[in-house]
């Protein structure tokens, strides 16, 4: 594999075996890199490996081999919070018992002493800055229960960047999602990008939302990578059979339903 410049996150030989009857990998030799910056996606069906994937680059699980370097520094067998990495769930895990200034503000605030007030004070003001670059600055005071699925996963991204992680992870954050706020969501989640410059790595089934939102593209079938490469160059140049049937032709299908989406919305 080619080496980036400006080198992020690398990936080297990464195997996970789980224990038990079946001693099913879930990672076969997986290696790439992310530069800074950059938006990846991992794409691939359920039980490709691209969770566990994530949850091996986060520290919820430990590799059976393998190295991850993090700016050039070791972190294969680091705990999760020394990992500089946040993620936003599926499922959003918001405290329902929380405002949604609140929910934002509660790791961050944990941090800094109750006697540090200006350090408190920029950690409210940046919360609410976050929460107006998502669109949702005028639900400061609104709880979780009160608040549509997009505007809850809003509320989950404010609270990841809040952190200022180095990595932001996403584990297919749309998928419970109509279409319409997909739409809205991931323009949102690439501006933010944009804004702040966060590298971050995305996790999802959809090719076209794949496509959408990535520079590069890595793909997944049976615990192995089978190609990382640019949106454009995977159409142009798929590496075998899967890739063109599983991402090319589902992409083109996609297109097309989206297409009759959108124009069924104008009438």
């Amino acid at each position: 594999m080619e080496a980036l410049n400006n080198s992020k996150l690398k990936i080297e030989g990464l195997y996970k075996k789980f224990d038990g009857e079946s001693e099913k990998v879930a990672l076969n030799e997986v290696s790439f890199e992310v530069s800074e910056g950059e938006f990846l996606s991992i794409l691939g069906p359920s039980g490709c490996g691209k969770t566990t994937l994530l949850r091996v680059l986060v520290g919820l699980l430990e590799p059976t081999s393998g190295k991850i370097y993090l700016d050039g520094e070791d972190i294969t067998y680091a705990h999760p919070s020394k990992r500089s990495m946040g993620i936003v769930f599926q499922n959003y895990a918001l405290f329902e018992n929380m405002t949604v200034f609140e929910n934002v503000t509660y790791a961050a605030l944990l941090k800094i002493p109750k006697k540090d007030k200006e350090k408190r004070e920029k950690i409210k003001t940046k919360a609410e800055h976050l929460l107006e670059d998502l669109g949702i600055g005028g639900l400061l005071e609104r709880y979780p229960g009160e608040l549509s699925g997009g505007q809850q996963q809003r509320v989950a991204i404010a609270r990841t960047l809040i952190l200022n992680p180095k990595i932001m992870l996403f584990d297919e954050p749309m998928s419970a999602l109509d279409v319409a706020t997909r739409l809205q969501l991931r323009d949102i989640i690439k501006n933010i990008q944009a804004k702040y410059g966060t590298t971050m790595i995305y996790i999802t089934h959809d090719q076209e939302e794949a496509f959408a939102m990535s520079d590069r593209i890595l793909v997944m079938e049976d615990s192995r990578l089978c190609q990382i490469d640019t949106p454009r160059n995977i159409i142009d140049h798929p590496a075998n059979d899967y890739v063109k049937h599983f991402v090319v032709d589902n992409l083109v299908k996609k297109i097309d339903s989206l297409s009759e989406f959108m124009g069924g919305s104008n009438d």
